[in-house]
């Protein structure tokens, strides 16, 4: 559960605490009443049934599907940006909307059909937990009409993958950034402690607490300590991100040399969340100063012969804005602009705007 830090009831109360926070440079999500995760269409509500194909194979059959139907239609720029197109349209992606505008964000936290629950809200992300992955994403996770999940590709250890994947997380904790990158290893070494059946990492991480005793100069060797796990692997470039990169790797290289049954359900590694700023602007994009964040996840084996588990990004955010009233704040948010005519744009949706404005209740 999301712990809500702010509850307004009115227009003015929520600008006042845009305001009084400092709240721009962020990125909002407004949803219409609570849910247990925020979370992409794609992995909500998915349950791995313990055979031997996964979503990530499912996911590609689904763009394949869809790119069967309308291929022969879309221009040039809708071919290059197919993941967001399909997003656009209403199929099944892991990209979840995000919007730059604060006032969108409280729009789709009130809208609703029949007004029959207490509360809608508004989570908000900080801008330095995100690192702009758009041209990372825009070559690498659609190929060929199919989904490239990205990390599975890293989970492959395929090289050019995991040079751009350091590229990001470079950018991500760069000089300016007030980052410490060790604490993406911290985290990294947490979790893999979490799970004993996961024997390389585990001894990688043994190997490395001695180094460390030894100071400076056992610090130094740490690029030779993976190089003897990863042989093939880059070690130039900054020490923190070369060694996370590594432990990322590590871990799901012990995934797939499966020894000893694994629970269902593992966290997926903490990582900046990957945001996706198509060019392909639609209206609605457009209206809605709309952003992806291409959710991360992988399916793996949980025993020797089966996909039983779904490893998925949890996307906690770092405030969340109980919204109460939701009815009359949707009315306040029509007097400056934002309805659904403004929202949407297209000829239904201004239809059913002005169908509302003349017989709603």
């Amino acid at each position: 559960m999301h712990k809500t830090n702010e509850r307004i009831s009115t227009l003015t109360e929520y600008i006042d605490i845009i305001k009084r926070y400092n709240l721009h440079n962020k990125y909002y999500r407004g949803e219409n009443q609570k849910y247990p995760n925020i979370s992409s269409s794609l992995v909500r509500g998915y349950n791995p049934k313990g055979e031997n194909f996964g979503l990530i194979d499912i996911y590609a059959d689904l763009l394949r599907a869809y790119y069967q139907e309308v291929g022969c239609v879309l221009d040039k720029m809708q071919e290059e940006n197919f993941l967001a197109f399909s997003q656009h349209h209403g199929l099944k992606t892991n990209l979840i909307d995000f919007t730059t505008a604060p006032l969108v964000a409280l729009y789709f936290a009130c809208e609703r059909e029949k007004y029959d629950v207490d509360s809608g809200y508004v989570y908000i992300l900080n801008e330095e937990d995100t690192v702009d992955a758009s041209e990372f994403l825009q070559e690498y996770s659609i190929k060929e009409h199919l989904s490239h999940n990205v990390f599975s590709q890293l989970a492959w250890n395929r090289a050019d993958i995991v040079t751009e994947f350091r590229n990001l997380l470079e950018k991500y904790t760069g000089l300016l950034s007030g980052k410490n990158p060790y604490d993406l290893v911290k985290s990294m070494a947490k979790q893999i402690i979490d799970y004993p059946q996961f024997k390389k990492c585990n001894s990688y991480l043994k190997e490395r607490d001695e180094l460390c005793k030894k100071g400076i100069d056992g610090i130094s060797e740490i690029p030779q300590l993976v190089k003897k796990y990863l042989p093939d692997f880059d070690i130039l470039g900054g020490m923190g991100i070369m060694e996370f990169t590594a432990l990322f790797l590590l871990f799901f290289d012990d995934m797939k040399c499966l020894s000893s049954k694994l629970p269902s359900d593992i966290p997926f590694p903490t990582i900046p969340y990957f945001m996706y700023k198509t060019p392909l602007k639609f209206d609605r994009i457009k209206n809605q100063s709309g952003v992806f964040l291409y959710q991360a996840f992988i399916d793996y084996q949980t025993d020797f012969d089966e996909v039983g588990g779904l490893m998925v990004q949890k996307i906690i955010p770092s405030m969340t804005i109980q919204v109460d009233n939701q009815k009359d704040i949707m009315k306040e948010l029509d007097m400056v602009g934002i309805n659904k005519k403004y929202i949407y744009g297209d000829f239904d949706n201004i239809a059913k705007y002005i169908n509302m404005k003349f017989f709603d209740n």
